[in-house]
């Protein structure tokens, strides 16, 4: 199963974006324009801090601002999770590239040619 380069037409020189990646030296100036982008990795302490303060402040009876920090604990740890659902998606599209060495572009492939 090969895949064929949306430019160029030419299935010989497609190869995958990671393979090409993980083949070139390591002192190469292409390693920095094909590297994976960054990772992301969930940090939920600081909006799960205040959300404990947050409802202490409600069971202290200060409900106003339990209230406030819970929402804010809450938008915090939503923006937290989305950042982290953007980087895992970031990350997928790159693992699914391909990569085409005839005309030097880079291409999620569609379907194969069998």
């Amino acid at each position: 199963m090969a895949f064929v380069c949306p430019d160029c037409g030419m299935a010989e020189q497609v190869v995958k974006l990671d393979h090409y990646y993980l083949a070139l030296p390591d002192g190469s100036a292409l390693k920095s324009s094909f590297a994976p982008p960054a990772g992301r990795t969930a940090s939920y302490g600081a909006p799960l801090l205040v959300g404990v303060v947050g409802a202490f402040f409600v069971i202290d009876h200060a409900v106003v601002l339990g209230l406030m920090l819970l929402l804010t604990a809450g938008v915090v740890g939503m923006v937290v999770s989305r950042g982290v659902d953007e980087a895992r998606r970031a990350r997928d599209t790159w693992e699914r590239q391909m990569f085409c060495r005839h005309c030097a572009i880079c291409f999620v492939p569609e379907d194969p040619v069998e």
